[in-house]
């Protein structure tokens, strides 16, 4: 990672959204979250042996973990910046090569009619990064194709619609896919990030 994107304000706001959600974890459960468990998917964010649980459900215990710890890994997307001849937006780089992570749902606290339930779409190890760069290719071409602005997802909603980060402007926006951006949610994925909170609304 380049000497910028380590300096990014987005560290910071992962770090702390990402301690927050542990300590309460902590103190709903006394352990760490749960993640069903597939053999042929592990990850460096599981922790422990698999089990299995009251429901007859397969599953480990995972806690997010900085990749940077990770020895050999390559902390960008240069490859699909490659492909689409483009620069990425920072903030797009530091949310998907900042953590192994499970994905995590969570609520976006708005003053408005936009707050809603997400599920943060971020990557566990390095054949989802692989799937993600895929699925967002065809997702940009799409956009390019449409002649419409560029963006990149990095949450789905309850419904057809997801959330997106504008490579330009780095507005996190609401659209659905195939179609224009129709709202701007923050202005940054810095204040997104810090609106979370965790679970899902009723």
């Amino acid at each position: 990672m380049n000497y910028e994107l380590s300096k990014h304000p987005l560290h910071n706001s992962l770090d702390n959204f990402f301690k927050r959600y542990l300590n309460m974890i902590e103190r709903q459960s006394a352990a760490l979250p749960i993640t069903e468990y597939h053999a042929d998917w592990p990850s460096p964010c599981h922790c422990g042996e698999p089990f299995m649980t009251e429901e007859m459900n397969y599953c480990i215990h995972w806690k997010p973990i900085k990749r940077e710890e990770q020895r050999g890994v390559s902390n960008d997307l240069s490859r699909l910046e490659k492909a689409l001849e483009i620069q990425l937006y920072p903030d797009i780089k530091v949310f998907f090569s900042d953590y192994w992570c499970e994905q995590m749902e969570v609520t976006f606290l708005a003053e408005n009619e936009l707050g809603g339930n997400l599920t943060l779409m971020f990557v566990c190890n390095e054949d989802d990064m692989e799937r993600l760069i895929k699925n967002q290719l065809g997702h940009a071409l799409n956009k390019i194709r449409n002649k419409q602005s560029l963006t990149f997802f990095i949450a789905c909603t309850d419904s057809d619609y997801i959330i997106s980060i504008e490579n330009n402007s780095g507005h996190v926006v609401l659209e659905r896919p195939g179609y224009p951006i129709e709202k701007v949610l923050s202005n940054s994925l810095k204040e997104f990030i810090d609106k979370l909170d965790y679970g899902s609304l009723a």
